[in-house]
């Protein structure tokens, strides 16, 4: 007869002497459905477990929040640092929703959204009609945020921060004024030690929202301006080398001694160049800052269209040359992930995002132009189904 001993079932033992084979048969065969048992307990622990995780609605069906998708941008480099700054920021909320933003100038940005090879495109001046003509299918502007277009300056030897006004901007654009100390800018900074340094125009080289912003204001500023060069997101500058984007003038005007150009406030900032208090209509010289850029936006309203700006605002201390930016997004969509995504990024862009732009040097838009905004983003469906934001951007 074989000895007596115990068996084991997981951490569980069995006191129980087996003394025979019968007994010993029976024994093993309680043992495999005991084990059987557990496995059965245990899988349904985990998909109790697991339907907690993830959510449940009143009727037991499981919900799992949404994650979001990739996204292609392209267009204006003025906004580019806000938009790059969003980007990483909503990556927090929806972790798949990585939004690659390519600042390429609003010319391209208008062009690559009119071939549909972008989900959405920027541009720092609302679509003209004959633009509008070309774009093949339903679709929505909207502005996003306002910053200012600043006359940046390296002039070694000034003594003070600049004033200049819009006549003597378009007359040194045109190259009819050549040197810092001439009388015009010397009658503009009473008492400032001006050098006889040669002016160095630095303009944009691509077709850009910001030159439109910039030409468009110039040519309200001077009849000659605007008989000779004229406005739009390209010109025929009379002087001057060009540098692609906002960071290419930035970058042209810091290494060339005696240079100005016009780039947004941020860019500036970044690049540490000095920049010029500018003129307004009611005769005072305001400094270009988030607070008077903000000013400014009083005067914007929808609906958006080819005519909209907000420069030479009547407003006290409302920097002259302020600006919005707009987002072009096609309204019919056929991907419900990126729908999903671009309804929820720029919904968070307009509400909570706009806390992030005045450390930016952007001023957000007023609140009823961002209500205006949202109400765009409510067109966007997909098979006719209009697309609403997830729970974790509202």
């Amino acid at each position: 007869m074989p000895p007596s001993r115990p068996w084991v079932l997981g951490e569980f033992r069995c006191l129980a002497t087996v003394n025979d084979e019968e007994k010993r048969g029976r024994f093993v065969k309680l043992r495999r459905l005991l084990v059987a048992g557990v496995a059965v307990a245990l899988v349904a622990g985990a998909l109790a477990l697991a339907g907690c995780s993830s959510g449940s609605s009143n009727n037991g069906a499981t919900t799992k929040a949404f994650n979001g998708a990739a996204l292609v941008g392209a267009g204006a480099t003025f906004p580019g640092p806000v938009y790059s700054a969003w980007a990483q920021s909503f990556q927090k909320v929806e972790s798949g929703a990585q939004v690659n933003y390519q600042a390429i100038g609003s010319g391209g940005g208008v062009q690559q959204f009119t071939a549909k090879t972008v989900d959405f495109g920027a541009t720092d001046v609302s679509l003209l009609a004959s633009e509008t003509a070309q774009v093949k299918g339903s679709f929505i502007q909207f502005p996003t945020c306002l910053g200012a277009v600043t006359l940046a300056y390296n002039v070694p030897g000034l003594s003070a921060p600049l004033n200049l006004d819009g006549p003597t901007i378009a007359s040194i654009f045109l190259g009819k004024i050549k040197k810092w100390n001439d009388p015009a800018i010397a009658a503009l900074n009473s008492g400032v030690k001006l050098p006889s340094t040669s002016i160095q125009i630095v303009h944009r080289a691509d077709g850009s929202g910001t030159t439109s912003i910039f030409t468009t204001w110039l040519s309200g500023q001077s009849a000659d301006w605007k008989s000779k060069v004229g406005k739009g997101k390209s010109v025929q500058w009379p002087v001057g080398q060009g540098g692609n984007g906002n960071a290419g003038v930035a970058a042209a005007i810091k290494q060339t001694a005696g240079a100005i150009g016009y780039i947004e406030l941020q860019y500036a900032a970044t690049a540490g160049l000095p920049v010029a208090s500018v003129k307004a209509p009611d005769g005072t010289f305001v400094v270009p800052s988030v607070d008077s850029v903000a000013k400014a936006a009083s005067g914007l309203s929808f609906p958006i269209t080819e005519t909209t700006n907000i420069l030479d605002s009547s407003v006290a201390g409302a920097y002259p040359i302020s600006s919005t930016t707009y987002i072009l997004i096609y309204t019919d969509q056929t991907d419900q992930a990126k729908a999903q995504t671009l309804v929820d990024f720029w919904t968070w862009a307009l509400t909570k995002g706009q806390s992030e732009l005045k450390t930016l040097n952007y001023a957000p838009l007023p609140s009823n132009v961002a209500q205006s905004s949202l109400g765009e983003l409510g067109k966007i469906t997909v098979a006719g189904k209009a697309v609403t934001p997830s729970p974790a951007v509202k």
